[in-house]
């Protein structure tokens, strides 16, 4: 199996262009007689990668490096030592802003079919758990605690395993994480990932739209006409493909960009405010207590303090 990969990406494009494409429908990668399962120790400057979703299963290790991650319907920051297990079609985009693309990036990145075990296998009672845990990562699982540990241990060996000795670490791998409480959800329960070329193409063009323009203004009826829809037709798709209206998931995405300002920068609230599209401090304010249940620089302490 040959690995779609962000390496093959260039590197050095700039955040605009690398966000502002529409999402791609990446076609099956062709199996090697050699590996069933892809894995590929990676490092670069920057992910390359685009908003896009593949038929694979995917496992995510990062490294080193590392800004946002955009899983679904949830934007989050993304930290060194961050394992997340991401579902066959699952829409994402992993970003390193151009400061952090002086350290560069480093991770461990697998792949592998869903009929990898073949239907017979996965229905046996036996790992019957493995195969819950499969349709759980429909919406991308965060690995925590000891499980996130364990598992790190088991992913540094497999990039220098071949055949069935990596096919033996992804089964202990899954088999860790399926009989686990440490694994937490990041998409919503009402994300719907869509396989239509179509709709993934409207949508997808939307959201790039959005990451690329999440600091300015953004209004229905603009997003409306970028998906060459009706007001009422886009709202309708929208929300069934995010589990969200659109000012609902504007709010969401612009909160988890603010509170990653605020922990990693120095930069006042009115200033953050402003970058991530809030017409006023004050507003923003409301906003962000809402969501986060402490206010700007009461949460930038907690989160210091923690750190």
């Amino acid at each position: 199996m040959v690995l779609w990969t962000p390496a093959r990406a260039q590197e050095d494009r700039r955040a605009e262009k690398e966000i502002n494409v529409r999402l791609i429908k990446e076609q099956q990668s062709p199996v090697s007689a050699n590996e069933l399962v892809a894995c590929e120790h990676l490092s670069q400057r920057d992910f390359g990668c685009v908003w896009h979703h593949h038929p694979e299963h995917e496992i995510f290790f990062l490294l080193r490096g590392g800004t946002e991650r955009w899983i679904g319907d949830k934007m989050a920051p993304l930290k060194a030592g961050e394992i997340l297990l991401l579902g066959s079609d699952l829409p994402h985009d992993f970003r390193n802003d151009r400061k952090g693309r002086q350290a560069g990036v480093e991770w461990i990145l697998v792949q592998f079919r869903p009929n990898l075990f073949g239907e017979e296998w996965t229905q046996h009672s036996s790992v019957s758990a493995i195969r819950r845990l499969l349709e759980r990562a429909r919406l991308g699982l965060e690995f925590k605690g000891a499980t996130r540990k364990q598992a790190a241990a088991l992913l540094h060996k497999m990039p220098k395993a071949h055949g069935l000795r990596r096919l033996a670490l992804l089964i202990e791998f899954l088999e860790l994480a399926a009989g686990s409480v440490d694994l937490k959800e990041i998409a919503s329960p009402g994300f719907h990932a869509t396989t239509d070329a179509h709709t993934s193409d409207r949508i997808g063009n939307v959201v790039a739209h959005i990451k690329a323009n999440l600091g300015k203004p953004l209004y229905v009826p603009e997003l409306a006409a970028l998906a060459g829809l009706s007001e009422s037709a886009f709202s309708r798709l929208f929300k069934k493909c995010t589990g969200r209206s659109v000012p609902q998931y504007l709010n969401e995405l612009r909160i988890a960009r603010a509170a990653r300002l605020l922990a990693e920068t120095d930069e006042s609230v009115k200033q953050i405010a402003h970058q991530c599209g809030y017409p006023t401090a004050a507003y923003f304010h409301r906003q962000f207590q809402r969501h986060q249940e402490l206010p700007p620089l009461a949460y930038r302490e907690a989160i210091r303090r923690q750190a």
